[in-house]
């Protein structure tokens, strides 16, 4: 009689694991698209650069989308995920935004088996949707700190925070992720600036 207790149970329990999954709405997968930088047209002066992969700030290191309610309690939207977690995506935008930049010869990524000239690393330490503003629809935050440096001889040439905040116009996943669009070309806006800075100090490099 036990034994066919124990089975009736495991069989209700099934059952109702498959009632529950069935309901549950399937996963919306979202990817962050900038805009394409105007065609720079200078030459590079600057050599190569290799974009190391952000590190993550705490709760960053996910595919969930973070948003931040009151008493700073992080939470995830419902059914909804980057195609790769932030830090991952950060490094794609990173990259693509520095090649189109023109201020280098040659932009790598993490993988690169070539030594560059130039290293960026960065902590991704905000990226998230900030619902402490009080409006309706929330506030996204995206920010990095960074270190820009040459490789082989690990001189250190700059360091600096980019960020970038936008307020989605609705309280709703499109929007939202829209917002963050924005708020991360508005970060690169500034990692661009920062690095300009950086290399104006520095002597004409060889193309490498």
């Amino acid at each position: 009689m036990r034994l066919l207790l124990a089975v009736c149970s495991l069989c209700l329990l099934s059952g109702c694991g498959s009632l529950l999954n069935s309901t549950m709405p399937a996963p919306q997968t979202y990817v962050l698209r900038l805009a394409p930088q105007p065609e720079a047209g200078a030459t590079p002066t600057a050599g190569s650069l290799r974009i190391q992969r952000p590190e993550a700030g705490p709760g960053l290191n996910t595919d969930h989308i973070v948003l931040l309610r009151s008493g700073r309690r992080y939470d995830f939207y419902a059914a909804a995920l980057w195609a790769a977690p932030a830090p991952d995506l950060m490094a794609s935008v990173l990259v693509d935004q520095m090649r189109g930049s023109g201020l280098f010869t040659a932009v790598f990524d993490d993988a690169t088996p070539y030594a560059p000239r130039y290293n960026l690393r960065c902590s991704l330490t905000r990226f998230e949707a900030d619902y402490n503003g009080g409006g309706h629809a929330p506030t996204v935050q995206v920010a990095l700190d960074c270190t820009l440096g040459r490789f082989r001889d690990r001189t250190l040439l700059g360091i600096f925070t980019a960020e970038g905040s936008a307020v989605a116009s609705e309280d709703r996943l499109g929007p939202v992720v829209a917002a963050f669009e924005a708020a991360t070309a508005a970060a690169m806006k500034e990692t661009e600036r920062h690095i300009q800075e950086a290399l104006a100090a520095e002597p004409a490099a060889p193309k490498t």
